[in-house]
């Protein structure tokens, strides 16, 4: 225990009143008293007047309390007084007025004079718990209402409880979800989706004031969002067979309608970078039968993180003022499989894997094909692929186009949904639109 003491001063009216003196006598001493005490006070005591008035002493049970006695008139004789309390069981009183707390509750003190006055003054003790209990659980408004997704992120309720008072002497407390089917909550009282629903979590104190609380907790489906990159400042360049850079279609090489890198990053179906299959031959560029496939290099300009490829075929016819081109929706002229590369100096490239690979080789990235891979059918589609790959972070992305319709063969390229060879018809592959991107988990 701790020893204080208090300097308080009283502020008691007090019951005897001292008679006005006169002459060289000194104030306060009266000669029929003979020098005896007239009155005892206690520094420590404050005056209640609710209830039946009296004078008090409080301390805590953890705490001892040294009494200053005042005793009138000042000049008394024997200013010796004696100290007895009622309940030994809740405290003890030595002769020189300290107090040592033995259990809180309400005693009563007993000061008196030893000098025949017959002077005394009864003081009632109280001594309280140190230990002080909540009186409420606070939590903030964004505990009390929680919303949370289907494989999302936690949420930490325990940064969002307090108790009052602040100097509750045990702020522990415990969290039960009231549905784990819904959430689950770990005893520092994070909070994990498990399924859609409703529920609440219950906060309940363990310093013996036994309040509780429930918060509202909503769990919802996740929501994944495909969040595109920004194509406007990208370039791209090309790495064929002699460097000729891209096939032109329609109108004349020096103003062709479409075939060039950049018309896959304008939106249209019916615009589209044409490349020469190795084993093909067009407009007298020849690249011999099992050539390096050719390539080509995006730039973004800055890293990004991504985490899927956005491809569509050619669909749909194309003009512009250098001419038009109709619409032409064979499969063989279009990609079947690439490997993707990553590089942030544009020099040096590392492999980019598929998110889920098939067939023999693993880091080909399949590219889907309504029609099919093998033969020579036709079909339309217009639509954007989203095509998951591992997530990455580069500045430069390489897409080599390693597999299409000349060299699928059950010897060498093959998707295991698809079995056989692929038909020698098609001098081109054509890229209507290429882009990339992330997934945004809402």
């Amino acid at each position: 225990m701790r020893k204080i003491s208090y300097y308080l001063y009283l502020t008691a009216v007090i019951a005897t009143a001292m008679t006005a003196i006169t002459g060289c006598e000194p104030q306060g001493f009266e000669p029929e008293n003979d020098g005896k005490v007239t009155s005892i006070a206690v520094k420590e005591a404050v005056y209640v007047s609710s209830g039946t008035p009296s004078m008090q002493i409080s301390f805590k049970d953890n705490e001892e309390l040294q009494l200053n006695v005042v005793i009138l008139p000042q000049d008394a004789k024997n200013k010796e007084v004696t100290f007895t309390n009622k309940r030994s069981e809740l405290m003890e009183v030595t002769g020189t007025g300290l107090l040592k707390p033995k259990a809180f509750g309400t005693d009563t003190l007993i000061v008196s004079a030893t000098d025949g006055s017959g002077v005394s003054t009864r003081f009632v003790v109280n001594i309280t718990d140190h230990m002080i209990k909540a009186t409420a659980i606070n939590v903030t408004a964004a505990g009390r209402d929680i919303k949370l997704k289907v494989g999302g992120t936690t949420f930490d309720l325990a940064a969002c409880v307090t108790l009052i008072p602040a100097d509750t002497w045990d702020k522990s407390v415990t969290y039960a979800s009231n549905d784990e089917t819904v959430v689950t909550v770990s005893a520092a009282g994070v909070i994990s989706p498990v399924n859609v629903g409703n529920t609440t979590i219950t906060i309940k104190t363990t310093d013996g004031s036994n309040l509780s609380m429930d918060c509202n907790v909503t769990v919802q489906d996740l929501v994944k969002r495909e969040v595109d990159i920004d194509r406007a400042n990208w370039t791209v360049t090309t790495q064929t067979h002699n460097g000729y850079g891209y096939m032109w279609d329609g109108g004349s090489q020096a103003a062709p309608v479409t075939g060039l890198p950049e018309h896959m990053f304008d939106g249209q179906s019916g615009s589209y970078l044409s490349l020469v299959k190795p084993g093909g031959s067009i407009n007298g560029v020849a690249p011999p039968e099992g050539s390096t496939p050719p390539s080509f290099i995006v730039d973004m300009k800055t890293v990004r993180e991504f985490e899927y490829i956005k491809w569509s075929h050619r669909s749909g016819s194309y003009s512009n003022p250098a001419g038009s081109v109709g619409t032409n929706n064979y499969n063989y002229l279009r990609v079947y499989g690439i490997i993707v590369e990553g590089s942030n100096d544009g020099e040096n490239f590392t492999l980019i894997a598929p998110a889920e690979s098939a067939g023999a080789d693993a880091n080909i990235v399949w590219i889907p094909q309504k029609g099919s891979y093998v033969g020579s059918v036709t079909s339309v589609e217009d639509a954007i692929y989203t095509i998951p790959i591992t997530k990455s972070s580069y500045r430069y992305v390489k897409v080599n186009l390693a597999v299409q319709s000349r060299n699928y063969t059950t010897d060498k390229y093959q998707h295991p949904d698809y079995p056989g060879n692929g038909v020698t018809s098609g001098n081109t592959m054509q890229i209507a639109e290429f882009g990339l991107g992330e997934i945004v988990i809402e």
